[in-house]
Parts: C-alpha cells; sequence; structure tokens
C-alpha cells in the first residue's frame, strides 16, 4: 500500500484494488437491456448560461440552431451574460450572438495606441485611445457546443468562432472533456480559466487587427485566413501572431493589480490549456450522442488504467525517471535565470549603446559586458562579457529603429546569443527581436530605461544530463521597482521542441510566467505548464498536461492532470489526504466519476452532467458502478 505515493495517481484505484477483497466473482453488466434500467427515450434537460467578453455591446440577439433538425430559436436578451436557457442535453446547438451595436471597445489596460486629431474615439480628449474607448475593430460571435444534463456556461469568444461553422471539437488539442469555451462539470477556478481564456482570444483579434506595434503599410488579414492557412495547409505564420497577442494578453492582465489578485491562481492552467488549444491539429466534428446513458467513460476509465498499469508492473521506474528528468530541468533555478540573463543582456547593451544615444562606433563597457558597437551597413552589437554570474556571447544586429518620445523607441533585429553558467547553457539563434522603450532612451531619465521586449527563435538549452532543442517565445518586461530600480521579469516564456537525455527523447511544450509580476519580487516566481508525449507500450498517442509547482511534476497526488489514449481524452482531479482518496475522472462530452476511497470501502456515482447514472459501490470486496437495473460493472 505504501507504493501508492510513488505511482501515478490514475494507478491509485487500481492498486487499492488489488489490496484485498473476495475470491468470488464479481457481478457483471447485462448488456440485454439497453440503457442500465433508465428510460433510454428520455431526454434530460440542459441549463445553458452563456459569457461574452464585455468588448461589445452584451445586449442584442441570441439566434441558437439545432444543427439536425435546422430549427432556430431567437432571444432578445437585454445582458446576455445574465441569460439562461433550457435545451435538449445530447444534442449539437449552433449559437450566434448579434449585439445590439457593432461598436468594439479597447480591450487592453495600457490602451489602444495614439487617436488621430479629432478622433471621436477619443472620448476624453487626451490624444489616446484608453481601456473602454472605441477602437475600429469587427468582432463575431458563435459558437457550436453540445450542452450536458444541468449546467452549461457557454464562452464566447473569438476562438470559438473560428470553430464554429465547422462545428469542430477542440477537446483533442486542450484536452478538456467539453470544448474548451464549454463547462460541464467544473468549479470557480475553471470558470475563472475560461473566462480568462475567452478574454484573451477575443482581445488577441481586436489587437491584431490594431495593429498598434505593427508598421502602419502593414497589411493585416482576416483571423479567418490566418485559421485557415494554419489548420487546413500548415502555414503558422499568420497564426503565430495571434498567438503571441493572446500571450500578450495574458502578461498585460497579471500587470494589473485588480486582475492580476484575481487571475494569477489560474496562470499556469490557463496558459497551457488556451496555449494547447492554439496548436491547431486534425480535429473531429461535434455530433449528437446516440444516448445519454452509456458507459464509454467507463471503458475508457478501463482501458488507459490498462496501459498505465503495464507501466507499473513493467515501466514504472522508467516513466517516474522520465518525469523527473524533465522535473529536474525545469526546478533548476540557474536553467531559470539563463532566459532571463540572456533577455536582459541584450536589453541592457541596446539600452546603454544605440543611435538615440548618439552613441559613435567603438569600444564601451556596460556593466561587465565588453561592447563593440558599430553602424555600417546597419547597427551591429558584439558583446562578451557577464551578466548575472553568465558568461555572454552575442552579435545582434538591428536593422529598424524609430524615435519617439511619446510611442516609445523601438528596436527590431536578429542575432545569436549564449550564455552560460557552471553546466548549464543556453544558446539562441532569434529571428525575432523586439525591444519597446517606454520613451526615448535618455540617460537622466529612469523611466525610459523601463519597456518590453520580445524574442522568437531557435534555443538548445543543455544541462549536464540533458538537452532540450526547441521553439522559443520569450517576454521579457523591464519595470521600475518600488525601490526606484528598474528590474527584469520574465512575462512569458514558451518552449516547444524535443527534450533528449540517455532514457528519452521526448515532445515537450512548457509554459511559464511570472505568478504575481504586480507583487513586485526580485526572485523568479515561475508558473508552469508542462505537455509531454509518451510513446508508451499499450498508449502510442499517450500525451500528459499538467500544471504544477516546478519542483512537483512527479508529485501527482494531489493535482490536476489531463491525458490522451487511444485518441480520448481523460481529465483527473486527485486528492489524497491520509488513508481517504478521492479521484474526479471526467470524459467526453460532460461524463464523469466520483470515487472516494476509504481503507477497502469505495463509494461515489457516475454521472452525466448533473444526473446520475450509477452508483459506485464495493461488492464482494470488488469496486464498480451499480446501475438501476442491478447491472455491475467493474471500475477496472
Amino acid at each position: 500500500m505504501q507504493k501508492i505515493n510513488k505511482i501515478l495517481p490514475l494507478l491509485l484505484a487500481g492498486i487499492l484494488s488489488a489490496c484485498g477483497g473476495s475470491s468470488d466473482p464479481a457481478p457483471t453488466v447485462d448488456d440485454a437491456e439497453p440503457g442500465f434500467g433508465h428510460d433510454v427515450t428520455q431526454i434530460p434537460s440542459a441549463s445553458v448560461a452563456f459569457y461574452v467578453p464585455k468588448f461589445v455591446d452584451t445586449s442584442g440577439t441570441l439566434s441558437v440552431t439545432q444543427v439536425s433538425s435546422r430549427e432556430t430559436q431567437q432571444f432578445t436578451v437585454n445582458d446576455l451574460n445574465e441569460m439562461t436557457i433550457t435545451l435538449d442535453s445530447g444534442v449539437v446547438y449552433q449559437f450566434e450572438f448579434s449585439p445590439s451595436s457593432e461598436q468594439v471597445f479597447c480591450p487592453r489596460k495600457l490602451g489602444c495606441g495614439r487617436a488621430l486629431r479629432d478622433d471621436p474615439n477619443d472620448l476624453n480628449g487626451n490624444e489616446e485611445i484608453d481601456f473602454g474607448e472605441p477602437v475600429s475593430a469587427n468582432v463575431s460571435y458563435s459558437l457550436a457546443a453540445k450542452p450536458v444534463a444541468g449546467q452549461n456556461q457557454l464562452y464566447f469568444s473569438s476562438y470559438a468562432t473560428l470553430l464554429s461553422d465547422s462545428q469542430l471539437d477542440s477537446t483533442v488539442l486542450s484536452l478538456t472533456n467539453t470544448p474548451v469555451y464549454h463547462l460541464s462539470h467544473s468549479r470557480i477556478n475553471q470558470s475563472l480559466q475560461a473566462e480568462y481564456a475567452a478574454q484573451a482570444f477575443t482581445s488577441a483579434d481586436i489587437m491584431r487587427q490594431l495593429n498598434i506595434q505593427g508598421r502602419q503599410d502593414d497589411e493585416i488579414s482576416p483571423l479567418a485566413d490566418a485559421f485557415d492557412l494554419a489548420y487546413k495547409h500548415s502555414d503558422s505564420t499568420l497564426w503565430q501572431s495571434y498567438i503571441d497577442q493572446v500571450n500578450e494578453y495574458f502578461i498585460e492582465t497579471l500587470l494589473d493589480e485588480k486582475d492580476s489578485t484575481l487571475f494569477s491562481s489560474v496562470v499556469d492552467q490557463v496558459l497551457l490549456t488556451a496555449n494547447e488549444a492554439l496548436q491547431l491539429q486534425d480535429m473531429v466534428t461535434l455530433k449528437d450522442s446516440d444516448t445519454v446513458f452509456n458507459n464509454d467513460l467507463l471503458d475508457h476509465f478501463r482501458d488507459s488504467l490498462g496501459v498505465v498499469r503495464l507501466q507499473e508492473e513493467k515501466y514504472s521506474d522508467e516513466l517516474d525517471t522520465k518525469l523527473r528528468e524533465i522535473e529536474s530541468v525545469v526546478s533548476d533555478d540557474v536553467v531559470q535565470e539563463s532566459f532571463l540573463a540572456l533577455a536582459e543582456a541584450v536589453y541592457n547593451v541596446v539600452d546603454n549603446v544605440s543611435p538615440a544615444r548618439n552613441s559613435e562606433p567603438g569600444n564601451y563597457q556596460v556593466d561587465d559586458l565588453d561592447v563593440v558597437y558599430t553602424t555600417d551597413p546597419l547597427f551591429n552589437w558584439q558583446v562578451t562579457g557577464f551578466n548575472r554570474g553568465f558568461e555572454v556571447s552575442m552579435d545582434v544586429t538591428m536593422s529598424e529603429w524609430r524615435k519617439s518620445p511619446i510611442l516609445g523607441d523601438r528596436i527590431v533585429g536578429v542575432g545569436v546569443v549564449s550564455v552560460r553558467k557552471g553546466d548549464v547553457s543556453l544558446e539562441a539563434d532569434l529571428n525575432d527581436i523586439f525591444l519597446l522603450f517606454d520613451g526615448s532612451i535618455d540617460g537622466d531619465n529612469l523611466q525610459t530605461a523601463t519597456g518590453t521586449s520580445h524574442f522568437a527563435g531557435e534555443v538548445t538549452l543543455q544541462t549536464a544530463a540533458s538537452m532540450t532543442k526547441a521553439d522559443l517565445r520569450l517576454h521579457l518586461d523591464r519595470v521600475r521597482s518600488p525601490g526606484n530600480s528598474v528590474e527584469s521579469i520574465i512575462a512569458n516564456l514558451r518552449l516547444r521542441g524535443d527534450f533528449e537525455t540517455v532514457n528519452q527523447v521526448t515532445p515537450v511544450a512548457l509554459y511559464a510566467a511570472e505568478q504575481s509580476p504586480y507583487e513586485f519580487d526580485t526572485a523568479l516566481d515561475l508558473a508552469f505548464g508542462l505537455h509531454v508525449d509518451f510513446d508508451l507500450k499499450g498508449g502510442p498517442d499517450f500525451q500528459l498536461q499538467l500544471a504544477a509547482d516546478p519542483n512537483n511534476f512527479t508529485n501527482l497526488n494531489s493535482a490536476e492532470i489531463s491525458y490522451v489514449v487511444g485518441g480520448r481524452v481523460m481529465q483527473l482531479d486527485v486528492r489524497r489526504s491520509g488513508d481517504n482518496n478521492n479521484i474526479v475522472a471526467q470524459g467526453k462530452d460532460g461524463y464523469w466519476l466520483d470515487i472516494k476511497q476509504k481503507g477497502r470501502n469505495f463509494t461515489g456515482g457516475y454521472y452525466y452532467g448533473d444526473q446520475q447514472i450509477g452508483d459506485v459501490k464495493t461488492v464482494r470486496g470488488v469496486p464498480g458502478v451499480l446501475f438501476p437495473d442491478g447491472s455491475f460493472e467493474s471500475l477496472f
């Protein structure tokens, strides 16, 4: 029994069931009658509530179409976020919301750029478009969903709209038991995550259209075109700019005092879920349910336990080793700081030696960095030395420079940068370096040393025991601390690539952000989300997602994890307290299983939405689900 603490939580029930009980054969399900004693002609009702980000008028018209019958209902609403309607469960519906006004409002707390002269959208006349002021953007709201029995919450967003026309099911992307914008079995944190993601998906659409950080002559294609190129033609060039804008919203929200307090507790999970939902791959179409009384979740639960039991019997040590190898890198303070040291070195050098300071070509010293600066034919910095105790080597070229005391100096370029400390080295071939200062660089003005920057390219991270080659997206903020010094914060870090050791070559996606940047602390306080693909015997398509403290990726006895096996998604919420254990397993289309275990006794229920289908009981020492017709199906 002690080995429960050492294995994946989804092994928990399987291990416990082997601890004792009668040798008598357990009763089995009687398949002679469908529905397990339930009325199979019954269609439970679904209560459906809505959320639309307040970047638009929330009054308007809601159209609801049952896809299979094409029957349509229309509702006039004063506030969609306060509305609830009743529909049939297990049926796919198309929802479209048309606001009373087509006006869209600036979603960005930092504002949406300069206003034109006599711009009617500049309501307070400060020559800037502030948060909540009108902007010139077009946003449409539609989604497709299959409500389940009981309570449902649907979240309109630009991303949901993209999936809507084809009724694409995003569960395989986000590893959620319903599409990423549909909550059926939820808690407060899950509602916060969904609201946060919906705001980010929509804000990113608006900001992409406004293009306030781009060139004036940039041609901005419709978001639907970017989606089609990425999903149907594997061309993610335009789609990546949308992903970057989504993460920009997460960053700026956490920098706001009120929103940081609200959302910081879910930032790791929402980074993981939202970003993985945007990694477009083949999706199936939402379809009506054949019956709402089935044991599909139980079958999947057993199948997935079969795969992981195989690991427990033959590969548990290897699997544990693989997870610990990833954990050891992610939790390494030197590894985390290497990304900060690299980005900060670029920012500091360009801040101190630049055209904005009228720097002449020549040799310079910036703290412990030696700089060779040239201007012909392009601005170039060749740097060696040390930053944050890391040995630094840098060759950076900037092809674009904008000087503006109002909009802020902006630099765009490319370069190769590497940092090293001890056994840790990080080498980056950056095809996109973007530095934006809060004003024109002025040595006498501390505020102009603050700003934001992002870096994109290919990186190789090496430690004594591993090598990671990945695509990098890194966002660094330079902020003024309460002590009136300028400090650096990793606002957003995304790595997607291969993690290699002597034991494994594993596709890994890692998302990280400073958890509470508003509560300034010079120590790194990164929240992490992890997606890994393990090629397991019996489950070659096994994928695992979890959001956790970097020191606890392998401590899954009290955690929320999601995984795919056999092409189907399972979400597990595991809680262990002494000898008491609770597993909530959520499967496709709103089915879920609540298993409570104390000693050898198992209780709980099997549910579709809020409608109970069967009781979890221990019969003759065997845990399983007892249905109303007397049928019994073992959990393991």
